[in-house]
């Protein structure tokens, strides 16, 4: 991949739209995973006693539920043990493009600790959401896997980066009348 390509305007355009369908496609997993009915049905009964219910089954632990599927989840069924591992497994790769795209579109985000907020900062965004809306539950460990998601899609971000350095330096080098 060449990334000089993506630093032309047709190039960031492309991008652009790329981060918008993801971002949207995220939204359309996380918020509106239930049927629309089922959602608004959700809505119209929220009340102050479901919120207090809603809290009272949050998860404001961090760790507390990676480490449950991990390592206290052994003794159930393969059934419940897969849907944990999609659990984690899910909200990593959820978050994974977050980090390659951010970086590609906004040129000037070249520091991890940007990448780190930006997804702190959208994760704990739809986890809010869901504990006040009812159309899920809070949980500190989603917003923990988000964000290693996010680092992992940076990583792999550099990781194109550098190939592509060494791509050009090689081709540079071919090129060269010695």
């Amino acid at each position: 991949m060449d990334f000089k390509l993506l630093q032309t305007k047709k190039g960031k355009i492309i991008t652009s739209f790329i981060l918008l369908i993801y971002l949207l496609l995220l939204v359309r997993v996380i918020l509106f995973k239930y049927p629309l009915t089922m959602i608004l049905a959700i809505l119209k009964s929220n009340e102050i006693s479901l919120l207090k219910l809603r809290l009272a089954n949050s998860n404001f632990v961090p760790l507390k539920t990676i480490f449950y599927y991990l390592f206290v989840n052994r003794n159930v069924a393969i059934s419940l043990r897969s849907i944990s591992l999609r659990n984690l497994l899910g909200n990593i790769i959820a978050f994974l493009p977050l980090g390659f795209l951010l970086p590609v579109v906004f040129y000037r985000i070249t520091k991890i600790r940007v990448i780190l907020l930006s997804s702190f900062a959208l994760s704990l965004t739809f986890e809010v959401i869901q504990l006040l809306t009812g159309i899920g539950d809070f949980d500190v460990d989603d917003i923990l896997l988000n964000m290693l998601g996010s680092i992992c899609g940076y990583v792999l971000y550099r990781v194109f980066c550098l190939l592509d350095a060494r791509h050009r330096s090689g081709t540079k080098k071919e090129n060269d009348p010695a």
